[in-house]
């Protein structure tokens, strides 16, 4: 029956650290490129490079799969966000920008939480 009744405790760090790794490669390609959409590929190959281990490992439901990649898509695309918040000439393509990126950034997310989730056990 596996673990039925047993509570998993996360171990954020790693996953802080996941999101680390992701915001120095956001960084890195920001300063050789400037088009945002291109930079948006890091944080999206971090979070496949997640799913793949998630999904080999099956111990992972949708909901915690979801606060994971949140919490790393989040902290991998601070470069972004703060690259649009630098400028404050247009409010309005500020808050598009960031809106967009988000929305981004969430449909990725539910789609990698889709696919990394432990399958149904039938008993």
């Amino acid at each position: 029956m596996g673990d039925l009744f047993l509570k998993q405790r996360e171990n954020w760090w790693v996953w802080v650290a996941w999101g680390i790794v992701g915001l120095v490669l956001s960084k890195l390609l920001l300063s050789v490129l400037s088009n945002t959409w291109w930079v948006l590929l890091v944080p999206v190959l971090i979070l496949l490079i997640l799913t793949a281990w998630m999904n080999f490992n099956r111990r992972f439901d949708f909901m915690r799969a979801l606060k994971i990649f949140l919490l790393v898509g989040v902290i991998s695309m601070l470069p972004l966000f703060e690259q649009r918040w630098h400028s404050w000439e247009q409010l309005t393509h500020i808050v598009v920008d960031s809106g967009t990126l988000l929305i981004s950034l969430l449909m990725v997310c539910v789609l990698c939480a889709l696919l990394a989730r432990r399958p149904k056990q039938y008993y």
